[in-house]
């Protein structure tokens, strides 16, 4: 039998409501930074005995904790048991492996202890500061802080995506956030996860730029430099735990290292196959980046002509280990092995989002990234709807995606001088370039905001632009490609001067903000009681925040109306009406 409760709901539920000692951001940074790097070395030291750079060893842990916590969330909520056992992973790795965590360490102390360690310390600062305080992302109000909240009581619950669609949709990422949350240690969850991610891929980049004027070719440099942009753009958002901004800067980094290998490397194969699984691992952050994936093309087919198989067998598995807790969640909170997508539809238990619902979601992105904002108007053609949605952007953003434009046409005419002076085209490169434009191609035709595609539009003008640096100038061809060369860095221009303007205006308003030592919870949004037999399920009564504070919740109440619970327990799960 089913009631609407009466009661208001402002406070936690089960998290205690006493404020606990102080962690400061950094202090979390730095655990994530331990325990990811002790286990990234510890996996890729069973790839092969030989050392690898420190940023290779901490995306190889980030990844691997991720894969870690999804497994752990299918079987229970990811508290102190996940936490100790990872913990438990994270020293014996570092003990198994203390001689390369030795010389880790020694190549870092020259580093840190110089004025160039003394720029990244103070930059470091300046993200946590933007960390600490500052705007949630809207998406994380909406599901991404509840998502973790479920991580952390349940794991998974059957069905979830009934009770809110956003449920349905799964990033890995947050799973990275749950582990990390250690709200069953101080009472309130840290969201800490994307300002460390910032500070990694930051400081990446500007370890490899300070060798600029030493290459011969600039790609990756000029790809260092976009991940720096990319900051830039969401750097106010800090604090929030965007499925989007994990996304893209794994794209990034990938991209990058893909580029460091070939042109500034020596074109190792098996970091070629280490980036591929790693761009499947991008695909569990958010699947319209899957094209990525296209990048194992060229280590497998460098690995079939050499008939190594069981290097192939081993590749393969870790693809499979990485996606395949995705796929599994997939079906438990949805009943579908990829949602929003309709194409494959393989299951049907009981607890399975009813399939008019998904095409009413899938079309609500769709239009939404249009900015039409009517599914009725989902089936329109092109040529239709591409001038609504250029109207809606911006200035600096149609002078972007001008930028975008002029960078094809530059990588165009290099291509075809290139050919025309019958110079070698890399296969490394054609294969990244298809993963690139794969990549652009789904996010123009599903949902074109440009946030969801961003780092995809970034690669694209810092490569054409890297490629014109590094080309030898003479004639009317450098005129040619130097003009557009000014052109696309004039587009680009009034995109980073805005963010400049908005993160110069963010610290104004905030420096006297007391969060210090203490960083700003999460938004706190009234919610009501609906009673499902005898469960408190809770509902938005405060706009479009689901807070992290009560569980389960959602945002919108007639979705709760539609759905019930499968038996007589939360934890059994819930199904449609």
């Amino acid at each position: 039998m089913e009631c609407p409760g009466k009661g208001k709901v402002t406070g936690p539920n089960k998290l205690p409501k006493e404020k606990y000692k102080v962690i400061s951001v950094i202090l979390s940074w730095l655990y994530i930074f331990i325990i990811c790097t002790l286990i990234g070395t510890g996996v890729l030291n069973l790839f092969a005995k030989r050392r690898f750079s420190l940023a290779c060893c901490l995306s190889a842990g980030i990844i691997t904790i991720t894969v870690y916590a999804e497994f752990f969330s299918i079987f229970a909520g990811i508290g102190v048991r996940a936490h100790a056992i990872m913990l438990t992973a994270a020293l014996l790795s570092g003990y198994l492996n203390r001689d390369r965590i030795r010389s880790l360490f020694y190549a870092c102390r020259p580093v840190v202890c110089s004025w160039e360690g003394f720029f990244y310390g103070c930059f470091m600062l300046l993200i946590a500061f933007f960390t600490s305080r500052g705007e949630f992302h809207t998406d994380t109000n909406i599901y991404h802080a509840a998502a973790i909240r479920v991580y952390e009581e349940y794991g998974l619950v059957k069905g979830i995506g009934n009770l809110q669609l956003h449920y349905a949709y799964n990033s890995a990422y947050l799973a990275f956030a749950s582990i990390f949350s250690l709200s069953w240690l101080f009472g309130r969850s840290l969201h800490t996860t994307t300002g460390f991610l910032e500070v990694f891929m930051c400081l990446y980049a500007f370890h490899g730029l300070r060798y600029f004027r030493r290459h011969d070719n600039h790609v990756t440099d000029a790809v260092r430099a976009g991940i720096l942009l990319y900051t830039l753009v969401n750097v106010t958002r800090s604090m929030s735990p965007a499925t989007d901004y994990a996304t893209m800067f794994f794209a990034l980094f990938i991209i990058t290292a893909w580029c460091e290998n070939l042109l500034e490397g020596y074109s190792d194969m098996l970091l070629y196959a280490l980036l591929s699984i790693a761009a499947v691992f991008t695909l569990t952050l958010k699947f319209s980046s899957c094209l990525l994936v296209l990048l194992a093309v060229y280590p497998a087919c460098y690995l079939i002509k050499n008939k190594k198989w069981m290097e192939i067998g081993l590749y393969v598995f870790c693809g499979c280990i990485i996606i395949c807790p995705f796929l599994v969640r997939n079906y438990y909170i949805s009943g579908w092995l990829l949602y929003p997508f309709e194409g494959i539809d393989l299951f049907d238990p009981i607890w399975k989002v009813p399939k008019e619902y998904l095409l009413h979601d899938a079309a609500q992105i769709k239009v939404w990234g249009r900015c039409l904002y009517d599914v009725s108007k989902e089936d329109l053609p092109v040529g239709k709807w591409l001038p609504v949605w250029w109207e809606h952007q911006f200035r600096y953003e149609k002078m972007f995606l001008g930028a975008v434009v002029l960078s094809l046409l530059l990588q165009i005419i290099m291509l075809s001088v290139r050919i025309g002076r019958k110079q070698k085209v890399r296969p490394q490169l054609i294969v990244l370039h298809l993963a690139i434009w794969g990549n652009i191609a789904v996010w123009f035709f599903t949902a074109p905001f440009i946030r969801y595609g961003l780092a995809f539009l970034i690669a694209v003008i810092v490569i054409a632009v890297g490629e014109y640096l590094s080309e030898k100038k003479r004639g009317l061809y450098s005129i040619v490609t130097g003009g557009l060369s000014f052109c696309i860095i004039s587009g680009v221009s009034p995109y980073w001067d805005q963010y400049i303007t908005d993160a110069g205006v963010f610290i104004k308003q905030n420096l006297k903000e007391p969060y210090y030592a203490v960083q700003k919870d999460y938004d706190r949004g009234g919610m009501d009681i609906y009673e499902i037999n005898g469960n408190k399920i809770y509902f938005s009564t405060g706009g479009e925040v689901n807070s992290y504070y009560v569980c389960p919740g959602t945002c919108y109440k007639p979705m709760l109306e539609r759905s019930t619970l499968i038996g007589e327990r939360i934890e059994e799960g819930f199904r449609a009406r």
